[in-house]
């Protein structure tokens, strides 16, 4: 069973200032702990409650949690029953030669970021780049809309300025050319702003051709998780 230290070190982990300073993050939940374990990833320690292991009967290493403990941990309304404590991994440099990038602009819902996450695996992309005030991508409510994602797509954070460099910049917005049709240019990047904001004036300016989704009923606007997927297909197909 975890020490009273051990669980008060787990629940640190929900917030992103002790994730950095140990180096370290939760993974919760029965398909991303197990895809975890598998991954090759520096895993430190399972617990999991004697119901989910009787339920389930995992197929690794845990030590048994009580429900209690469990609910002292989980960032979850409902605890899950499993969870995972993991090595941060190391940051890998953005990669230059993409000829397609995905840019978001202040993105601070994490259950957006980890949808969008989810897509830019379904769509080959294996980097995504975010402003650096965006939601941290080791949220425990982003790895979970991740589904498992986060264990094949990086997300950096870094100046959008720098990446926009010499790329066309196709801008998210509710007025702009047709996504339908479109052939996005060799060496693009598709940006998406924060569902209240949309995409901020600074980095506005390095929009190169302003885009939109043609809708035909009475919605304001899609959330930047369902904007990108309709845009990413439209882009990538």
């Amino acid at each position: 069973m975890p020490s009273i230290a051990q669980i008060k070190h787990i629940a640190s982990l929900r917030l992103p200032k002790f994730r950095q300073k140990y180096g370290q993050f939760m993974v919760e939940g029965r398909k991303a702990v197990e895809e975890v374990f598998h991954s090759g990833w520096s895993v430190e320690a399972i617990w999991a409650t004697t119901a989910f292991a009787e339920r389930y009967t995992p197929a690794y290493p845990f030590e048994i949690m009580t429900e209690e403990e469990n609910k002292k941990c989980t960032a979850f309304d409902t605890a899950p029953g499993v969870m995972a404590l993991v090595q941060l991994p190391k940051n890998k440099p953005f990669d230059v030669d993409m000829p397609f990038v995905l840019a978001l602009d202040g993105i601070n819902d994490p259950g957006n970021m980890g949808t969008i996450i989810r897509l830019a695996d379904w769509f080959g992309l294996s980097q995504i780049v975010a402003s650096p005030d965006s939601v941290d991508a080791f949220n425990p409510k982003c790895l979970a809309a991740t589904m498992g994602s986060f264990l094949r797509v990086q997300v950096v954070y870094a100046d959008l300025q720098s990446v926009a460099k010499d790329r066309t910049v196709y801008g998210a917005y509710l007025q702009g050319e047709t996504v339908h049709g479109l052939q996005p240019a060799p060496n693009s990047m598709l940006m998406i702003g924060s569902e209240s904001h949309g995409i901020r004036e600074s980095a506005a300016a390095l929009v190169t051709h302003p885009i939109t989704i043609p809708g035909k009923g009475k919605a304001e606007s899609l959330n930047a998780g369902m904007a990108t997927a309709i845009l990413l297909d439209n882009l990538l197909r």
